[in-house]
């Protein structure tokens, strides 16, 4: 996570949901990365750090493409059940990462496993549920399924906030 981000509280934000939305989306700027991270915060002061992450998409699925390199020491079975079984997941910026079989097979595992299990997500993301299904082509129906079916869904709309310092 980027220093930035740790000052992030809900107070910063008007009347936010108490609960997480499972999916935030909307254009670059507009404060979806803050607003997930001051869930985490949030869920950290109250329970502790244990089992609690914030990953950028692109960087998860460059894990899971290192995995098969034989230099990589971590199985992608292995990051796909570690991401699948933390207290709570902060996925940032979906959409972003590139689109490969692979990227697509392992987000449906991670978000299947956690939908099934009831394990608090939030996703970030410029696409729209019906955007992201697009996206992932075959799995995209199923992706956002799961998505759907784990929490509230906010879109946040405002301008660019990096061009109004």
């Amino acid at each position: 996570m980027f220093p930035v981000h740790l000052k992030a509280r809900l107070s910063d934000f008007h009347n936010p949901p108490e609960t997480p939305p499972v999916f935030i989306y909307g254009g670059a700027g507009v404060g979806k990365t803050h607003l997930a991270v001051a869930y985490l915060v949030r869920e950290i002061q109250a329970r502790g750090e244990a089992s609690k992450v914030f990953i950028r998409s692109v960087d998860l699925m460059n894990r899971l493409r290192d995995s098969f390199r034989s230099s990589f020491n971590q199985a992608a079975s292995e990051i796909i059940s570690a991401f699948s079984r933390h207290r709570f997941l902060v996925i940032d910026d979906l959409g972003a990462e590139r689109h490969t079989d692979l990227v697509q097979e392992a987000l449906y595992d991670v978000l299947d496993f956690r939908a099934g299990h009831r394990l608090p997500t939030v996703i970030t993301s410029n696409f729209s549920l019906d955007r992201v299904a697009e996206h992932y082509g075959d799995f995209g129906d199923r992706i956002t399924s799961r998505i759907a079916g784990m929490g509230e869904i906010l879109a946040l709309k405002g301008r660019d906030r990096r061009w109004q310092r």
